[in-house]
């Protein structure tokens, strides 16, 4: 049997999987489809086994333990008085249906259903002659519904029984015994509840007088007009809002003075205006020295004309003006300080007065506050005290209107409606089962098989298909090797199965491998290539072997080790096999020309295990084993290694980092997928490359797998011999 070659994605050698629990896709609409066919037999038993089953059961109760039900629709309209408190439109909703409900099961609570078990019209009945008399109530409660219809007033009692004229008479027993009982039980009830709230309407008049008294003491502590004062509009609001505005004029005004002080503080600065350089000019001093000063500019104006700048007159009256002129800037400097002094004092003082005052109207201010806090905090509790006394009052009249209501049901007797809006009648035909529960049980009985097939397939933890490979492993696949017991050529030895049965399936799955390795690898990066399986058994050796033959049938030149030093097996499938072979050239015994032995197979030559070692991983672990593999590695295309299982022996361990990729044989329903993936995870821990995996023997199944294509695969090739032959 051929496969189909792999995808793009199968043919990328991917890291293996990691953990033993294989994580994989879960289950597709194809997958599911491949199970159902390949479990077509088993779920037709089934399905007609539970099918069986199920219409058997159908009929026996349909014949044997008919349902004929009853029931009557019972309208129920409260006429009760809604509690103090409960004015809303949902709250009036929701009490009418809690009110339904309640009355709903009311009707079929354990005193009613007594008194109808002792009523004649129902002791007459089938029904009641055939039920264990020890346990009347309960057999009826268990047959007996009764629920409200919803968004209605309605409730409905209803019955089921054997018997198809019994339930009727039941079910109209059981509305007219809760019709009666309704009308005494509520009357009395309210009777109760009058008392109750004939008392809690005292107690609101005492509250009510008491609240009063206390307002009245409250208002007596107050002074007259001192809860009008403490509005919005009240005199003290008013006060502060005047002393606020007053603040906010004395802090501008302390602010323009505070800036005075601050000029008049310096007599070089901006301060000194004109009316004050005009009140120095006027000052008789200053007049006095500037005659003086203009008399000695006259006198030396004209001693210079008439006796010259360096006369010792001329140089005497010019010191007199100097010294005149000093003396006159002197008495202005003294005239202007004085009177900046005099005005800085008066700002200063202004200054003074202005904090002092603002002080003043800040502690007036948070006085006014302070009693205007107060004031609120009376009001407020006043306010609170007429809130009360309103509530109670409030709460009183609600009290005295439901009182009123509560006398007129107990006068009337009536605080509910109930009537009968419908009279149960005899059922024209069974209610149960119905005949659609047949086509039902028929599809539950298939639905049961179908699962009952999954249910098996994905207990299964094998690895049976090529999908397992590439969706539960994460391994790619490089083909399919299918059991010989399906082929249709006889095969003497599977191990030569390319060369002795070229035109078989199983010849045809090992060119497929081969042409999907290609693909996987450039050449150069797959020459050395080590054949491993997690277990005994899984085909290792037959893969080996006749991958190794197709890959030189393709003009490869190609050499076949068996490093099986364990339990090797080359020399049972070529004779011609040297008694001399790996395990001597290891050790250093031996020349790799003697240890080469020809094969009938052009391009393939075969390399024998030698004797058994006793330390066989410490001899592939040698420098040797390297040599080894670069020497032929030279002469040769491509090398195949037969090795032992990985999860039973460390060879593979430790010769799978010396090659270029490991190929992983699984056998068909045998190898777990956890035993792939820790053999998987032990090559990972030595950094060991996974070219792929093959799955070995694998089975012909009923959906598909390999079935249509091996029919498939030797009738093309009948046709081709047949055309063969009329050619």
């Amino acid at each position: 049997m051929t496969t189909v070659p792999a995808t793009i994605q199968e043919q990328v050698a991917l890291a293996p999987s990691q953990g033993e629990g294989g994580g994989g896709a879960g289950l597709t609409a194809g997958d599911i489809t491949a199970i159902l066919k390949h479990r077509l037999v088993m779920i037709i038993v089934l399905w007609w086994f539970f099918s069986a089953i199920g219409v058997g059961l159908f009929f026996m109760v349909y014949f044997k333990y008919p349902t004929y039900r009853a029931s009557t629709l019972i309208q129920c309209i409260s006429d009760a008085p809604i509690p103090a408190g409960e004015f809303t439109a949902r709250m009036t909703e929701d009490r009418q249906e809690r009110f339904l409900a309640s009355e709903a099961m009311n009707a079929v609570s354990p005193p009613v259903l007594l008194d109808v078990l002792q009523s004649p019209e129902v002791r007459g009945t089938a029904w009641f002659r055939e039920a264990d008399q020890s346990k009347l109530r309960l057999e009826l409660e268990e047959v007996v519904s009764s629920r409200p219809v919803k968004d209605t007033n309605y409730f409905r009692i209803s019955m089921g029984c054997r018997v198809w004229n019994d339930p009727a008479r039941i079910v109209n027993q059981i509305a007219k015994t809760y019709l009666d009982k309704v009308r005494n039980r509520t009357v009395d009830a309210f009777r109760q509840e009058l008392a109750g709230y004939q008392a809690e309407q005292n107690t609101l008049e005492s509250k009510i007088r008491q609240k009063l008294t206390q307002i009245q003491e409250f208002v007596s502590t107050l002074e007259p007009g001192e809860l009008q004062s403490g509005t919005r509009h009240g005199p003290m609001v008013m006060e502060i809002i005047e002393r606020q505005s007053l603040v906010a004029r004395l802090e501008l005004q302390t602010l323009e003075l505070e800036s005075f002080v601050n000029i008049y503080s310096n007599p070089a600065g901006p301060g000194v205006t004109v009316e004050d350089s005009q009140t120095v000019e006027a000052d008789p001093r200053v007049i006095s020295l500037d005659n003086q000063i203009n008399f000695l500019e006259q006198e030396v104006e004209v001693m210079l004309h008439d006796l010259g700048p360096e006369h010792r007159e001329v140089k005497a009256i010019s010191q007199r003006l100097d010294e005149a002129r000093r003396q006159a800037a002197k008495v202005r400097e003294t005239r202007l300080r004085e009177i900046l002094d005099f005005k800085l004092e008066q700002v200063n003082s202004a200054f003074l007065n202005s904090q002092h005052q603002l002080l003043l109207e800040r502690e007036k201010i948070s006085e006014a506050r302070a009693k205007q806090a107060d004031l609120e905090r009376k009001l407020a509790e006043h306010e609170t005290l007429k809130d009360e006394l309103e509530m109670l009052r409030d709460t009183k009249e609600q009290a005295d209107e439901y009182i009123r209501e509560v006398e007129r049901v107990v006068r009337e007797r009536n605080a509910v409606r109930i009537e009968v809006a419908q009279q149960a009648v005899d059922p024209l035909e069974r209610s149960s089962p119905k005949l659609l529960l047949l086509p039902a049980c028929v599809l539950v009985a298939l639905a049961l098989a179908m699962g009952i097939a999954i249910g098996l397939d994905l207990l299964d933890t094998s690895v049976r298909t090529p999908q397992d490979i590439v969706r539960h492993l994460s391994l790619p696949l490089l083909g399919t090797v299918p059991d010989v017991d399906d082929e249709e050529v006889d095969i003497e030895k599977v191990e030569t199965a390319v060369q002795a049965a070229p035109h078989s399936m199983v010849a045809e799955a090992f060119r497929t491998i081969r042409t999907n390795l290609q693909f996987s690898a450039p050449p150069d990066r797959q020459r050395t290539l080590l054949i491993a399986s997690p277990r005994p058994e899984d085909g290792k050796t037959t893969i080996a072997c006749n991958l190794a033959a197709s890959i030189a049938l393709g003009g490869r030149r190609v050499l076949l080790v068996d490093a099986n030093l364990r339990r090797p097996s080359l020399h049972r499938i070529f004779p011609n096999i040297e008694p001399v072979g790996l395990s001597n050239y290891l050790v250093g015994g031996a020349d790799l020309d003697k240890l080469i032995c020809k094969t009938d197979l052009a391009n393939l030559d075969v390399v024998g295990s030698g004797p058994m070692p006793p330390n066989p991983a410490e001899l592939l672990n040698g420098p040797l084993a390297s040599e080894f593999l670069d020497t032929v590695s030279s002469r040769y295309d491509q090398i195949i290694i037969d090795m032992p299982p990985v999860l039973l022996a460390s060879d593979v361990s430790v010769l799978a980092p010396r090659v270029d990729g490991v190929i992983l044989v699984c056998r068909a329903k045998d190898n777990s997928r956890g035993q792939v993936l820790r053999a998987l995870s032990l090559l990972e821990r030595v950094n060991a490359f996974v070219f792929g995996g093959i799955l070995n023997c694998a089975q012909v199944r009923r959906g598909g797998y390999f079935r249509e294509q091996l029919r498939t695969f030797y009738e093309y090739q009948e046709e081709g011999a047949e055309a063969d032959r009329k050619a």
